[in-house]
């Protein structure tokens, strides 16, 4: 069982998903690939989380 709990898919405009955003038990938040969310077996399942628009090929940094 997987430590972390999807938050939501960052998808582009073209409808891809770049990064699927992860908690983990102390509420930090990280970018991860989708390919990588799916292997570890983080749950919900992937087509099961809200998505959130972004026009950024890379997570942006909450500093700055």
């Amino acid at each position: 069982m997987s430590e972390f709990t999807g938050v939501h898919r960052e998808v582009l405009e073209d409808g891809s998903i770049k990064h699927v955003v992860i908690r983990d038990a102390a509420g930090k938040e990280q970018a991860i690939a989708a390919k990588d969310y799916i292997s570890q077996g983080i749950q919900p399942e992937l087509d099961e989380l809200p998505e959130v628009g972004t026009d950024h090929e890379f997570p942006v940094s909450g500093k700055g």
